[in-house]
C-alpha cells in the first residue's frame, strides 16, 4: 500500500520510524515485564540498538529534507513542514540533533515569509534559495553569528550586508533568526541592519 502513495525515499523514512517505534514498545514491555531483574547488559544492548536506528533515521530524514530543499518550492516547504511535525509528534530526533533546531527555526521564518508574500508585503520567499540542510544549517548559524556580532558591537555591515545579499535572505529571514536566537538586545540589531540596507 505504501507503494502507492510515497517516493522510495519517502517508504524509507516511515519504515525506521516503525522500526524504532517497535524497539522502544519492546523495550518498554520488557522493562515493564522483568522490572528489578532487568540486567544492565541487556539494557545496554538495547541502547545500542535504539542508537543505531536513531542515526539511520537521522541520515534518512536529511536526505529526505535534501530532496525536498532543493526542489525550492513553496509545495515542498509545505511537505518539510509535515515530516518535521511527525517526528516531532513522536518524539524523534528533534532533540537528540543539532540540525533539528535550525530546521525548526527555518520552517517558522517560512511561515512568516508566506504569510508576508501572501499579503505582498515582501516579493520573495527567501527561504526558497535555501537547497539543502548544509545551506539551511549554515545560514541560520552565520546569521546567528553576525547578528551578535552587532549586538556586541563588533559592526561588520559590509559582511552582513554582503552575505544577507549573497544569500539572498530578506529581512523577514533576519527578523525570524532574531527572534529565535539568544540576541538580546533584539532592537539594536534590527536597527542597525535596517539602517544599513
Amino acid at each position: 500500500m505504501l507503494e502507492h502513495f510515497f517516493l522510495p525515499e519517502e517508504r524509507e523514512v516511515l519504515r525506521t520510524i516503525c522500526q524504532l517505534e517497535t524497539l522502544d514498545c519492546l523495550v518498554t514491555r520488557k522493562i515493564e515485564k522483568d522490572a528489578e531483574r532487568n540486567s544492565a547488559v541487556e539494557a545496554f544492548i538495547r541502547a545500542e540498538q535504539e542508537a543505531e536506528i536513531s542515526f539511520l533515521l537521522k541520515e534518512q530524514f536529511m536526505h529526505q529534507m535534501d530532496i525536498l530543499l532543493s526542489k525550492g518550492t513553496v509545495e515542498a516547504w509545505l511537505e518539510i513542514m509535515i515530516w518535521y511535525s511527525l517526528l516531532e509528534e513522536k518524539k524523534m530526533l528533534v532533540e537528540d540533533f543539532w540540525e533539528f533546531p535550525a530546521l525548526r527555526a527555518v520552517i517558522d521564518i517560512f511561515m512568516r515569509e508566506l504569510g508576508a508574500f501572501v499579503e505582498e508585503r515582501v516579493d520573495r520567499i527567501s527561504v526558497l534559495s535555501l537547497h539543502n540542510m548544509q545551506e539551511l544549517t549554515d545560514a541560520y548559524l552565520k546569521t546567528i553569528f553576525l547578528c551578535r556580532r552587532i549586538e556586541y558591537g563588533v559592526e561588520p555591515m559590509d559582511e552582513i550586508i554582503g552575505y544577507m545579499e549573497n544569500k539572498k535572505l530578506s529581512m523577514v529571514f533576519i527578523h525570524g533568526i532574531v527572534d529565535t536566537a539568544q540576541i538580546y538586545n533584539k532592537e539594536k540589531v534590527i536597527k542597525a541592519i535596517e539602517e544599513w540596507c
